[in-house]
């Protein structure tokens, strides 16, 4: 899995499936000069299904035809730890049961149809590995499941909290533009802009958005790593580790201690990541700066350090560069009427959401930038990607 998902060809074809089948969701929204109104995590949970499995699993997806899969997943993620825990999972957790069954249905008739071999590289070798050591169709559809709820349950809600932080910080939002701006490739033919953000350059030039990006996983994530104690261990000479015991480190703990990310720790900081570009800051500021990598969690850290993360990061951030740049956003109330920003609860508690999901649905009217004019939006990517 690592050799697919670690930079590399195999990425990069990826990436350019999911975001070139991102766009078509972005035209959607653009409906006159009112825009549309829409219930934000609802419109990005299928756009980012639909783009994320079929640059997984290709052509052939079964989210692609089988748009009732959406909402199985999410049931099934729903009622995960019952199914895990509870006896009787298809009586006491019937939904999850059910929707579990339903996907790797979907998958099983996949595999056997054959749709692997128009996949990405990623799904051809699981599935060759799974062939190897015997298992079939249904065994194969089985572990696929796993495979997808951490392609599309963490990445979608932050992608949402994202533009949420994004759009109720109008001095962010016009910085960002400004960035987006300047690192934004423009072709004009006189009838029709097309603008175009170049992937393999894309974090060196968006420097405000991947760190904005990276403080919404500071302050958003809820997960939680798990290590074995191997040997009796003192640590910081007061608590004893007895070996085979388990440690749970909380990410959301670690992500707010004072003395590691200072005394705005429990503020959204989208500036906080950004690497400092003034040559008067001494030495000691310098290195007061530095954060040891081991303390930002949200993609987990040492040998279950999250595979996906290059794919979720370009995936993610991409979008939000081409919604920021393409789209104004406001938040609307029942009736359809602008109101103020509030940030919505999050649901807490959900066993493979390392980021929550919005407790509530957030209404927002998404409409066309009106100096943009008539464009076209599109991606560059590395010459035979």
């Amino acid at each position: 899995m690592h050799r697919y998902l670690g930079p590399g060809p195999s990425l990069e074809k990826m990436e350019r499936v999911a975001l070139e089948r991102f766009l078509p969701f972005y035209n959607e929204l653009e409906s006159g000069t009112d825009g549309v109104v829409v219930d934000l995590f609802a419109w990005l949970r299928t756009a980012m299904t639909v783009a994320s499995t079929e640059a997984i699993y290709g052509p052939q997806n079964p989210f692609s035809h089988q748009p009732e899969l959406e909402d199985a997943l999410w049931v099934w993620e729903n009622e995960l730890t019952r199914l895990l825990l509870a006896p009787f999972p298809s009586i006491i957790a019937r939904k999850g049961f059910r929707a579990r069954s339903r996907f790797i249905a979907a998958m099983t008739d996949y595999t056997a149809r054959k749709g692997y071999r128009q996949a990405s590289d990623l799904t051809k070798a699981r599935y060759h590995a799974g062939v190897t050591w015997g298992l079939s169709n249904t065994e194969i559809a089985r572990f696929e499941i796993g495979s997808i709820m951490g392609v599309l349950v963490n990445s979608t809600p932050t992608l949402f909290w994202l533009l949420i932080h994004i759009y109720s910080s109008p001095q962010l939002l016009a910085d960002l533009r400004a960035e987006a701006s300047s690192a934004t490739g423009v072709a004009d033919d006189g009838n029709i802009k097309t603008f175009t953000i170049d992937i393999p350059t894309f974090k060196q030039k968006f420097m405000l958005l991947m760190s904005t990006y990276q403080e919404t996983l500071r302050y958003r994530t809820h997960n939680a790593a798990s290590r074995m104690v191997t040997q009796n261990t003192l640590l910081a000479g007061t608590y004893f580790l007895r070996a085979g015991s388990i440690i749970q480190m909380p990410g959301a703990c670690i992500h707010s201690l004072p003395s590691i990310w200072g005394s705005d720790h429990a503020t959204f900081n989208p500036r906080r990541f950004l690497k400092s570009s003034t040559t008067s800051a001494t030495e000691a500021e310098k290195e007061k700066r530095k954060l040891h990598p081991g303390v930002f969690r949200s993609f987990g850290g040492g040998t279950s350090l999250c595979p996906g993360r290059h794919f979720a990061t370009t995936e993610i951030c991409a979008a939000a560069a081409v919604f920021v740049m393409r789209f104004e956003m406001m938040a609307v109330d029942e009736k359809g009427k602008e109101c103020e920003w509030r940030m919505p609860a999050m649901q807490v508690g959900r066993i493979t959401s390392a980021v929550p999901l919005p407790r509530e649905d957030v209404r927002v009217r998404v409409k066309t930038r009106e100096e943009l004019g008539i464009c076209k939006w599109g991606f560059t990517f590395r010459e035979g990607i």
